[in-house]
């Protein structure tokens, strides 16, 4: 299921660069969100994890077996945060960086799959 939270998070990017001011903010944020899910769903596939706290379990899974990966899912949610619920707070969604948000992602679930 990974596989389409990162389809849909590709899709949403590409909409939005047809866009600009908030109409293309509100697909940016969105596909930094799916990204972001995409990347937990696959770590909870990937581990088997099963629990009420998916987003703390994932980070301790990583953290045991590289904390580079662990840092760069902690990146990706504190932007998926404020992709989510801060509005006000000034976050960089422009092209450029709403595509490395979502290669985060992808690059730490092909990191996990090696």
């Amino acid at each position: 299921m990974s596989k389409e939270f990162f389809k849909v998070a590709d899709d949403l990017y590409k909409i939005g660069l047809t866009y600009s001011g908030k109409k293309r903010e509100f697909y940016f944020r969105s596909a930094v969100s799916r990204a972001y899910y995409g990347t937990l769903w696959f770590i909870r596939d990937y581990y088997s994890l099963k629990g009420t706290d998916l987003h703390g379990m994932a980070r301790a899974v990583l953290a045991k077996k590289d904390i580079k990966l662990k840092e760069m899912l902690d990146m990706l949610g504190r932007i998926r945060n404020y992709a989510d619920y801060y509005e006000k707070i000034p976050v960089d969604f422009d092209a450029k960086s709403v595509k490395f948000y979502i290669e985060i992602g992808k690059s730490i679930t092909l990191r996990l799959k090696k």
